[in-house]
């Protein structure tokens, strides 16, 4: 004997309560299961707006960071241009310093040997005199 309860009117049997309670149980299945695929869509949809909006503010803000260390790039590639200039005059003196020091060092030998010849100039010279008007 089946009967259908209306609402409104109590359930007769137990079968009717239960259909009643299986019937209750699978609307709020359906109405949780779509809550929960909107919830999903709309989660999905914030977390994909959420992802945009940082990845723009990332760029943005590498952008800004680049813009901002251009005038200290190139103040950098100066002073390193400025170094390696720097270097290569300091090699020059270098270089210069070692042919005067060779110079410096023939110079002395130089003047060592004159002061050895000058040892054998003698002291005293015989007395000539010249007749300075006679030779003219």
């Amino acid at each position: 004997m089946s009967s259908k309860v209306f609402n409104g009117e109590a359930p007769e049997t137990d079968d009717e309560i239960e259909e009643e309670e299986e019937i209750v149980e699978r609307s709020t299945k359906e109405i949780v299961s779509e809550k929960k695929e909107d919830a999903g869509k709309i989660k999905i949809s914030v977390d994909r707006n959420l992802e945009k909006r940082w990845t723009q503010a990332a760029i943005e803000t590498i952008s800004v960071c680049q813009k901002r260390s251009v005038i200290q790039e190139k103040t950098m590639q100066k002073v390193t241009e400025s170094a390696a200039d720097c270097f290569t005059a300091m090699q020059n003196v270098a270089a210069k310093l070692n042919v005067v020091h060779t110079n410096v060092s023939r110079l002395e030998d130089s003047i060592a040997d004159l002061l050895e010849a000058s040892q054998l100039i003698p002291d005293t010279y015989p007395d000539l005199q010249l007749n300075i008007p006679e030779f003219l």
